[in-house]
């Protein structure tokens, strides 16, 4: 680099270009940024889009992030993209579900689009333009083969037909990408607005919601919508297959959503319980209070091992990605739900004021993440995508046996450039991986590894033999939907997840921040993993105050509450007490 020019994201490391994105918002407690929580909670309580918080956003660049480097835009791998949808969804949720509808109505143009339309969808979003994946239909709901919407073929191209209700930037979308049935099947299409006719497309109202109320969930409807034979993305009558594809990107970015909304919750939870005096004592004082706080940052850090092994994934081993993903969509929204629930406990009756404590945005935030578990497909969509993929992987096992092909130094090599990431051209995703999960394959090293730390390779054993139980299972049920094999697909997700901790401790607990080298955050994460799968184990109230005290001392050097070290961008403040 020369002449005082900045770096550019490929010349920057993963963590590095997140770390540029934070600052470049500026701190979001601090009412006179655009994104800050203060103006979240003033947009929320209009029910109107939080428009200082989408110009901040553009500013910083948050829209350059969606489209590739090959492309003329900034996401250069989905590990560096990660990090910046973490760093938005600190400050508003509503603003990057609104840019993560954009993405999902443009992974499938970066994918299956030739030149001329990746071109134009480019250049829409690099100039602001939003985009929408119209999917969802009121009587199909998660069901595609259900979509109404009729694509019929003329002599120019094709008509649209149909409604498309609950998709998100439905009424400001400049774009879309429209699944509809067709001959021979159902054929997913590219509509750019600015060239069909006005009187073919009617926007419908912004549906009114119970969190995001900032974020424009709406739809449209098609009337006679005449598009032309260039429309037509990837090869016609695979609409079904390029949507269920691009849904393993979008679906694990939901997570880094949740990730960040978590953090600001935990912030504000620990700050009160610092400044809270109760019975003569700063609430952090308690022992019920520190306990919460230990679980539920143990909870984050779950989810974050999780979502940071699918997240690079993406680059590194897409073919996982229809099992991953999935897995990664069930896990992380769950964990982080249930760690601002318990910072909730914390802030107590002050949880649910509009006012008060950062400005009453916690109430906000409560609401607003409350949706990710449903987002990209429900839970039960998750597992029901799970259980068919762990079915056949059980017959893969059968008739290969359970060899490992992915390292664990390069699936958890977190921070490091991917060897040849691959654009998203270049490896498109599949439908079925079929394969053996090496995250919880590896589980039997990962035991062995821990053979100095006897109580550690305990919890480990408690997930290893889950994981045999759960193994057994879908050998014994196949491809059967019953309710033993939905707690299969659960249990699995739990393993996963565990599994992933236990990697991220044995392969990169050296090469990434100080806490990473703490026993004490493993030990708890894994007893709330343990716990989960129903096996009964003793807290470790040792662990848990050490959590605390590295929970309080990372708010003080403004740290990400992260594995990852991560500074952000600041506020003046007051000391807390100690």
């Amino acid at each position: 680099m020369t002449n005082g020019e900045n770096p550019s994201p490929s010349q920057l490391s993963t963590f590095d270009v997140a770390a540029e994105f934070e600052q470049a918002l500026g701190c979001p407690f601090d009412p006179g940024t655009g994104m800050s929580l203060a103006g979240g909670v003033r947009a929320d309580e209009r029910e109107a889009e939080p428009t200082a918080a989408y110009e901040a956003a553009w500013a910083a660049g948050l829209h350059e992030h969606i489209v590739p480097g090959s492309e003329g835009g900034r996401l250069v791998s989905f590990e560096s993209m990660l990090g910046v949808v973490r760093a938005a969804s600190r400050r508003d949720l509503a603003v990057t579900i609104g840019f993560g509808s954009t993405l999902l109505a443009a992974m499938p143009i970066w994918v299956w689009g030739d030149k001329e339309q990746r071109s134009r969808v480019a250049e829409l979003i690099l100039s602001g333009a939003w985009g929408t994946a119209a999917i969802s239909e009121k009587s199909a709901g998660s069901d595609l083969l259900a979509t109404g919407t009729r694509a019929t073929a003329t002599a120019g191209g094709y008509v649209l037909n149909g409604e498309k209700w609950l998709v998100g930037n439905g009424r400001r979308s400049s774009f879309a990408t429209v699944l509809a049935a067709s001959d021979p099947s159902f054929g997913l299409f590219l509509v750019d607005f600015a060239a069909v006719d006005d009187d073919a497309v009617k926007r419908l109202p912004k549906v009114p919601t119970h969190g995001l109320r900032g974020h424009d969930l709406s739809g449209f409807i098609l009337d006679g919508c005449q598009v032309g034979a260039d429309a037509v993305l990837g090869r016609q009558g695979r609409g079904v297959e390029m949507v269920t594809g691009m849904l393993q990107f979008t679906r694990t970015m939901v997570g880094g959503t949740s990730l960040g909304a978590a953090d600001t919750a935990l912030r504000i939870a620990l700050r009160h319980a610092r400044t809270r005096v109760l019975y003569g004592s700063p609430a952090l004082e308690m022992a019920p209070v520190r306990s919460l706080l230990a679980r539920a940052f143990a909870d984050v850090l779950v989810a974050e091992c999780t979502e940071l092994a699918a997240a690079r994934a993406l680059d590194v081993a897409r073919q996982r990605m229809p099992l991953w993903s999935a897995v990664a969509k069930y896990v992380v929204p769950a964990f982080c739900v249930d760690a601002v629930n318990d910072c909730g406990e914390i802030l107590s009756a002050r949880a649910h004021l509009r006012e008060g404590i950062a400005h009453g945005a916690f109430q906000k935030l409560a609401r607003d993440i409350a949706i990710t578990p449903v987002f990209e497909g429900t839970q039960l969509v998750q597992l029901d995508t799970i259980r068919a993929q762990l079915a056949s992987g059980a017959r893969r096992r059968e008739a290969c046996g359970t060899r490992t092909e992915l390292s664990p130094a390069m699936l958890f090599g977190f921070g490091e450039q991917p060897i040849a990431p691959p654009a998203p051209r270049e490896h498109r995703p599949s439908i079925i991986y079929g394969g053996v999960d090496e995250v919880t394959g590896l589980l039997d090293d990962a035991v062995g590894a821990l053979h100095d730390d006897p109580e550690l390779a305990s919890l480990a054993g408690l997930l290893r033999t889950a994981r045999d139980q759960t193994r057994e299972t879908f050998r014994r049920l196949g491809t059967q939907r019953t309710a033993e094999a939905y707690d299969a697909a659960r249990r699995h997700c739990l393993v996963h997840a565990g599994a992933c901790c236990l990697h991220t401790w044995i392969q990169r607990r050296h090469a990434l921040g100080g806490l990473a080298t703490d026993r004490a955050w493993l030990s708890v994460a894994l007893r709330r993993v343990v716990a989960r799968l129903g096996s009964p184990v003793e807290p470790d109230g040792e662990a848990e105050d050490q959590l605390v005290r590295r929970l309080a001392d990372l708010d003080d050097d403004d740290q990400a509450f992260s594995l990852i070290p991560l500074r952000l961008a600041t506020q003046h403040r007051e000391p807390t007490p100690a």
